[in-house]
């Protein structure tokens, strides 16, 4: 009886994951076989959704919802209100009757397919010098075996990351074969955030409810990261891999489940230095869960192996920094160590918790205290209960870090909303929590909370939206452009239009449909706009990995950058700006570029290099010592003792790079020696004037 219940269940497990298995290879084979064609069609279209598009389809829905909600109130059963409320449910029904494997697999795969469409648009480094470090570490992680930054050992950044990309720079025909086979990496790896969102949202919620989060998940607009090498997008799913161990261990605390926790966040620190706050945030989590069960000691007692392995790791970290030993996440140090202002603490806090509210639709993060209210109230469940202390000790965690960066020197006094946004999966599996159980709203905290969502924009300085990029506030660029593209309206004017509405809809709702699609629509509006590219095309990224293709096998190179020019010549300025792009550009497209150095200026990629020096002769010394590169690339214009083995004009990429800038890559003569001394060389690479 025992062999005959299994078989229903090994055959319904093995169709499902043939349907799953179809889904991938279908989504494959069409991003494969009309990935440039359907990349170019998906990016107009949503190139279309300009903020002013944008806002006006939001202003429709909002117009048209009220209207509905007016009709309700006169006629109520009403038939365009019914037709409504049976759509949802039957869109929450058809996704209760979705086995997990399957909708888990076509929510991933049709997340990561689009997202590979759209990263092919991003043909060069937007972020200097995080993408460079990144790749560099990358490199040299798959050339020499260690995460090597200008010739040193280097893990104060990241470690796992560069790791993660690694395979495609030791598997790819070239650095340009490597960036476009990392930023499919971060887009598959970003989708696969659905896994952990639904494997948390199912502690507290329905089968149909959690597919629906994991969906609305993959749908937030700063999966747009994926067309960046930088952390962000191995860090979102690793983020929400923890919440879900920390959530587990807070139901029921074993051993195993608190060494889970440990390793997760170490992974975490390993990734991206931010994560050292989250310990604060474990620990306060404990807190919370001892007040709530009112028995302090027998909490710490049943979180014991957490607390001991954050102890010991403190003691270490101690005794390595008195050591001198560098340290992983190394570079969050100096945020630990600086005196903040409270009022200065306080107002970035309201700043960048004003444009992630914004970019949520407003209500699913005015919400977020009504839905943690009814997770922690003492007739909740232990899963219930472990969620709301995951989600809230979590976010104050993240935001705490993000408040600390902007107050910082380091903030360059911009918002980071890039920091922030890895709570969204927390925020929204809250959010369903809410909707799913009834919207429940006692009178007083419902204003509250409502007044709070509308008067946070009204904080929020309208240069710090005006300076503030696309990559660290994307959401402050999107109001940005929106300003300029309706000039009449005051910024404050708009942000307080939309948060009113937003407000206005918290207080109102009584159906699940509104703050879902308010979620949807702002994603949406946000992602339009978002598609980040570059001036190049795919096949001049595969031109600039000219010095892969030049070298022999195995053979690295060092990039000199001369950084010489003639201001008194015409159009100097001009090739020299040139020939700093090129420089950049090929040291970010060549995997066997691997490392950097310097001698009239630094390269221009703010990644500090080593300075190289003329000794009397013509020989190039580093640090004092002849300096001896088996091959080294450098300006075209400056001979050296070798073999030239190629020559790269930057004007062969089109009409648009006619400066005259050249580099060319030598095999060394050991040491390095320049043929004539270091002079300052004509504007243009072939000698010509302009």
């Amino acid at each position: 009886m025992t062999n005959a219940g299994r078989r229903p269940v090994g055959r319904r497990l093995a169709t499902e994951l043939g349907i799953a298995a179809m889904i991938v290879a279908a989504i494959a084979l069409t991003v494969s076989l009309r990935g440039p064609e359907l990349s170019h069609a998906v990016r107009e279209r949503l190139l279309l959704l300009r903020p002013e598009t944008g806002l006006k389809t939001i202003a429709a829905v909002a117009i048209v919802a009220f209207t509905l909600k007016l009709v309700s109130a006169i006629r109520p059963g009403g038939i365009a209100l019914a037709s409504a409320r049976r759509a949802g449910l039957q869109c929450l029904s058809a996704l209760a009757r979705v086995p997990a494997v399957v909708g888990l697999t076509g929510i991933v795969t049709v997340a990561a397919g689009l997202r590979i469409l759209l990263v092919r648009a991003e043909t060069e480094p937007r972020v200097f010098g995080d993408e460079v470090i990144y790749t560099e570490l990358a490199k040299n992680i798959a050339l020499h075996g260690r995460p090597l930054l200008r010739g040193d050992l280097e893990i104060g950044y990241s470690v796992l990351y560069p790791l993660f990309l690694s395979p495609a720079y030791r598997l790819a025909s070239d650095g340009a074969a490597a960036f476009a086979a990392a930023k499919m990496m971060n887009a598959v790896v970003m989708a696969l955030t659905a896994i952990p969102t639904y494997a948390i949202a199912r502690r507290a919620l329905s089968h149909g409810w959690s597919l629906g989060v994991a969906a609305l998940v993959v749908l937030e607009p700063w999966m747009a990261y994926a067309s960046l090498t930088m952390t962000e997008s191995l860090f979102l799913p690793s983020f929400t891999a923890f919440a879900l161990t920390l959530v587990l261990m807070l139901e029921r605390p074993t051993a195993g489940r608190q060494l889970l926790v440990l390793i997760t966040l170490a992974l975490l620190v390993g990734i991206r230095p931010q994560a050292l706050v989250l310990t604060g945030s474990v620990v306060a989590a404990i807190g919370v869960k001892a007040l709530l069960v009112r028995s302090v000691r027998r909490v710490v007692r049943e979180h014991i192996v957490v607390l001991g392995g954050f102890a010991l790791a403190l003691a270490a970290g101690s005794i390595a920094l008195v050591a001198g030993a560098s340290l992983p996440a190394g570079s969050a140090g100096p945020l630990l160590t600086l005196a903040y202002s409270p009022i200065v603490l306080a107002k970035w806090t309201l700043w960048n918790l004003a444009v992630y509210e914004l970019a949520l639709g407003v209500i699913a993060l005015a919400a977020f205290p009504l839905a943690l209210r009814g997770l922690l109230r003492r007739t909740a469940s232990d899963c219930e209960h472990s969620l709301g202390i995951a989600s809230l000790t979590l976010t104050a965690g993240l935001l705490l870090s993000v408040t600390a960066l902007s107050a910082s020197r380091f903030g360059l006094g911009i918002l980071h909303e890039r920091n922030l946004f890895y709570a969204t999966p927390l925020v929204l599996v809250c959010l369903a929590h809410w909707l799913a159980h009834g919207l429940e709203r006692p009178r007083m905290l419902a204003v509250a909370v409502a007044l709070a969502a509308v008067a946070l924009p009204v904080t929020l300085p309208d240069h710090l939206v005006e300076i503030t990029n696309n990559v660290d506030g994307p959401t402050a660029a999107w109001l940005a452009e929106l300003k300029h593209q309706v000039p009449s309206i005051p910024m404050k004017g708009l942000t307080l239009g939309i948060a009113a509405v937003g407000a206005a809809a918290l207080l109102l709702v009584r159906r699940p449909f509104v703050p879902i699609l308010a979620v949807v629509l702002s994603f949406v509006a946000l992602t339009g706009p978002l598609v980040y590219s570059g001036g190049l095309t795919p096949e001049q990224d595969r031109t600039l990995a000219w010095v892969d293709r030049a070298l022999p096998d195995g053979a690295t190179a060092t990039l000199i950058h001369l950084g010489l020019s003639r201001p008194d010549q015409p159009c100097s300025r001009d090739a020299e700006n040139a020939q700093k792009t090129l420089v950049v550009w090929t040291e970010f497209f060549n995997a066997r570029v691997d490392s950097v150095t310097h001698m009239s200026e630094p390269v221009p990629d703010n990644v500090p290099s080593p300075k190289l020096t003329v000794a009397p002769g013509g020989i190039v010394h580093k640090n004092g010592r002849p300096f001896t590169p088996a091959y080294a690339v450098l300006d075209s214009r400056q001979p050296i003792a070798g073999r030239r083995l190629a020559r790269f004009d930057l004007a062969s990429l089109g009409s648009a790079w006619q400066g005259g800038a050249s580099l060319s890559v030598w095999k060394v003569s050991p040491p390095l020696g320049f043929l004539t001394h270091a002079q300052p060389l004509p504007p243009r690479a072939d000698g010509q004037e302009c």
